[in-house]
């Protein structure tokens, strides 16, 4: 194909692309190129191009795919530019807009409001640096590594942590909660706490996102402005909070100089002249001031009433508002007197988190975590009768994973955009689209529960899906599988407890059904889908005989050490070779495994295995350093864990210090100390431990401070995109520093190219793993390409 059609059928991306001649002429681009030159004012496409990229181009050097720069344009907005395909005469260029991203960071970074992220147990992740000063550290670095725990490091109450806790797995949020907390210095400061639950697939809270607001200062004013009349108006005129006098008609009777900046005037005389009534010039909403009239002539007061105000100048602002009213008396009316609080930073910020927490990067959609909420609603709206009827589709993209294998994460990416706006153009307002994550999407659709309809629907949208899409020279076509749910008919099958889950589930069953009869196509979901689960429990008796009848085997995954590329080990995977369905990947049964509490024994055949190979190496005079076993969770908390290994290093005859026991964050939630205990057990008897998937997950530094580890493995999403994004590159860089700052060797899982190399041995890593040098080999390949080839090396 040539570039001028490969730029047309990539018109439609919302990402700029453009064709670029070496002689510097733009040859063609696609619609969002010509939008974004309009908006910056610039000629030609070629423009838009960082200097340092477009003299490459023009060179006489031939440029590879994938070479990049990055530009700041004059509007503030940041673009990294990257070569996707080349030809002898031109390049296509194509633009990743990263200014979100980073303004998503300095908004909280530069938030005047603490903006802070904990898990349930109290442990502070984030912090941004006005949190820090709020509570008199240094900065957020300080801060996180000091407070261990918040009921303990903060809380002045235990009661008010509770309280906390309580509101948010009653409601999700906490809004305004007013509590003292302690400073470092041992101070109580009063301030407004605001949190949001971020739940977790079983509808359990994990992580707190939220605000501080110190509100020390106003407490004092509104302390001063009842107990102490003689020094009110010194109070009143300084008070950082806005504080007012206005009567029950909508005038100000006097404002004090923060409340005039607030809104915008240069002094309270010139608001109290200018403003004659707050509904109507104040209020974005006038009506909201009418309800808060309402509330105090009926209450007498309210506190905290969040509401988007308008300045002079007509720019928005969010403040919070408390009143009280006050009685007539013989020097004054009856009147209102209450205070005002700018609260518009927080607000954004608080927006800003909650669009993350609640909306998919890649593709803009709701992400599952919107969809579970959603899905909620919409089965109540049908218990309650105003919603006849929900469909729910569950689809993905059939053999996703070998388009990312072969295409490689950036094609993959891009197919999972097209997909969206497919589904996005085809169903338009008449559904509500989500990412669940990888390549599934959910869909529901309202009032319609005729599977007639349905399916006429399902068999356009396939087809639509089904359609090629070309990227750089290669056309790919990817089906896609359905699976559907309808309620309330499927109301008769659903048992006590969570429905939406449930319904989910059976979706779910219908979709891996569409799968089983060779994808492509739709199924509706049936009763008898609930053999399954018998079908799981099969497995499980199939399990159990293979763990009897050697039908598991080892593959071998080569560890490579960075410099010189040499082996320095191997990590063991186990396979099930099924005398019926052939070689069954571990996704298939390591879940069910860990349902039943097969998990054991497998881990147990696992490690009892990979020794004996050693043993059997070593008696052939070849040496290998170290074979490394994942054990899971089950396994690692049982107290007879350490004692297993060290009965099988005493019966094959191994050196410990060949055996390393890899575990995840996963593995020690269930019982930290029985896990520190057991990992002292291993150290003692020589044996290695690895901490696999480093980085993902939030408690892992602390599990570095009580745990004996040796290696950490980073996980493999953040080397798969170093090369295109910097915050991975931070990311890799300061786990390397933290390893090697501990003393500990550092492996980057997931290498797929040379890029990622170079780049990762600039780091410093120690340890290479990835496709790019070899995917898990059966024991005579591993055997013939690493060890019978470079024995010499290795004796």
């Amino acid at each position: 194909m040539d570039s001028i059609s490969l730029i047309n059928n990539l018109s439609d991306l919302p990402t700029p692309v453009a064709l670029i001649a070496k002689t510097g002429e733009c040859l063609t681009s696609n619609q969002a190129s010509k939008d974004l030159i309009h908006k910056l004012g610039l000629e030609d496409c070629s423009n838009l191009l960082p200097g340092d990229l477009l003299h490459r181009l023009l060179g006489n050097h031939p440029i590879e795919t994938g070479v990049y720069e990055d530009v700041l344009y004059s509007n503030a907005e940041s673009y990294r530019w990257q070569v996707i395909a080349a030809e002898s005469d031109c390049y296509l260029v194509q633009g990743f807009n990263q200014t979100d991203r980073e303004q998503y960071r300095a908004i909280l970074e530069s938030s005047v409001d603490g903006v802070y992220k904990t898990n349930r147990a109290g442990q502070l992740i984030y912090a941004n640096q006005a949190l820090a000063d709020t509570f008199g550290y240094s900065n957020a670095s300080h801060m996180i590594d000091a407070v261990q725990h918040l009921a303990w490091d903060m809380y002045t109450s235990d009661a008010d942590r509770n309280e906390f806790l309580h509101r948010l797995d009653q409601s999700g949020e906490v809004r305004d909660m007013e509590l003292q907390m302690r400073r470092i210095d041992g101070s109580l400061i009063w301030i407004r706490l605001n949190g949001r639950a971020l739940k977790n697939e079983e509808n359990l809270t994990e992580f707190i996102v939220g605000a501080v607001h110190d509100i020390t200062a106003h407490k004092a004013a509104e302390s001063a402005l009842i107990t102490a009349e003689d020094k009110y108006r010194g109070i009143f005129e300084n008070a950082m909070t806005g504080l007012h006098q206005s009567t029950l008609d909508g005038r100000y009777m006097n404002v004090n100089p923060s409340l005039a900046h607030i809104l915008g005037y240069n002094s309270p005389e010139e608001c109290i002249e200018l403003i004659q009534h707050i509904g109507k010039q104040v209020y974005v909403r006038p009506h909201e001031w009418l309800k808060s009239m309402k509330r105090l002539r009926k209450e007498g007061f309210f506190t905290h009433n969040e509401v988007e105000i308008y300045t002079r100048t007509g720019i928005k602002r969010w403040v919070t508002v408390s009143n009280h009213l006050v009685p007539a008396t013989d020097a004054m009316p009856e009147h209102i007197e209450g205070s005002v609080v700018d609260v518009t930073d927080q607000k954004r910020s608080q927006e800003r988190i909650q669009h993350l927490a609640h909306f998919d990067n890649l593709t803009t959609l709701p992400n599952r975590v919107s969809f579970h909420n959603e899905l909620g609603n919409l089965v109540a709206d049908v218990d309650e009768g105003d919603l006849s009827s929900i469909a729910l589709i569950v689809l993905d993209l059939d053999n996703f994973k070998d388009i990312n294998d072969t295409q490689g994460h950036i094609t993959g990416d891009m197919l999972l955009i097209k997909t969206a706006h497919r589904l996005q153009d085809f169903f338009g307002h008449r559904a509500q689209i989500f990412r669940l994550g990888g390549d599934e999407f959910a869909i529901t659709l309202s009032n319609i529960a005729d599977r007639g309809v349905i399916g006429s629907q399902l068999r356009e949208l396939i087809a639509l899906l089904s359609e090629p899409v070309e990227f750089g020279n290669s056309e790919i076509r990817c089906t896609v599988s359905a699976g559907i749910a309808l309620y309330p008919e499927a109301k008769d099958v659903i048992q006590e407890g969570d429905v939406q889950q449930q319904l989910f589930r059976y979706a779910d069953l219908a979709l891996y059904r569409s799968k089983g009869a060779g994808r492509d196509r739709y199924t509706f979901f049936a009763i008898e889908m609930q053999l399954e689960v018998l079908k799981e429990q099969e497995v499980e008796k199939e399990l159990n005989t293979a763990l009897l009848s050697n039908e598991l085997c080892l593959y071998y995954q080569p560890l490579l050490k960075s410099d010189t590329k040499a082996l320095i080990g191997a990590e063991v995977l186990i396979r099930w070779q099924h005398p019926e369905r052939g070689l069954v990947p571990p996704f298939e049964f390591i879940p069910i495994a860990e349902k039943t509490g097969l998990i054991s024994r497998v881990d147990d055949w696992v490690l009892l295995q990979a020794a004996q190979q050693l043993r059997t190496w070593l008696d052939k005079g070849i040496s290998i350093p170290s074979l490394s076993v994942n054990i899971s969770a089950h396994r690692l908390n049982q107290r007879d864990f350490a004692e297993y290994v060290h009965k099988v290093i005493g019966q094959t005859g191994i050196p410990p210090q060949t055996l390393c026991i890899e575990i995840t964050e996963e593995n020690m939630i269930t019982n930290l100390e029985n896990v520190r205990n057991t990992l002292n057990l291993l150290r003692q008897y020589g044996v290695k431990v690895a901490l696999d998937d480093f980085g993902t997950g939030y408690s892992s530094l602390s599990y570095l401070k009580e745990l004996p580890v040796d290696k950490l493995k980073i996980d493999r999403s953040f080397v798969m995109d170093m090369h295109q994004d910097p915050q991975d590159r931070a990311i890799i860089r300061t786990i390397i520093e933290l390893g090697h700052g501990l003393g500990l060797w550092v492996n980057a899982e997931g290498v797929e190219n040379e890029v990622q190399i170079r780049m990762l041995r600039e780091l410093g890593v120690d340890e290479f793993q990835g496709f790019f040098f070899s995917r898990p080999l059966p024991l005579a390949e591993f055997a013939e390409h690493y060890l019978i080839s470079h024995e010499p090396s290795l004796a």
